[in-house]
């Protein structure tokens, strides 16, 4: 039986996948405890920002970093 189940798996390739992503979102619907939408909340209205910005800033703060560094080993100091 594990066999065929397998069998049918491997088949089913994108079928699968997609139901799977279904059974997913509907679990997250289905959610009444609010588990699933804190954590997605969490990831969107703070990691999601987080990381726009470190992307925006970075050159800036490689450039502060690199002053910094020019002061620690500038010789007349």
């Amino acid at each position: 039986m594990r066999a065929r189940a397998a069998m049918w798996r491997c088949r089913a390739g994108g079928w699968f996948r997609r139901a799977a992503a279904a059974r997913a979102l509907a679990r997250f619907h289905r959610d009444e405890r609010g588990d699933m939408l804190e954590y997605a909340m969490v990831f969107g209205f703070i990691a999601l920002p987080l990381m726009f910005l470190f992307d925006r800033l970075f050159e800036i703060l490689s450039d502060y970093f690199g002053m910094i560094a020019f002061f620690v080993t500038w010789p007349f100091i």
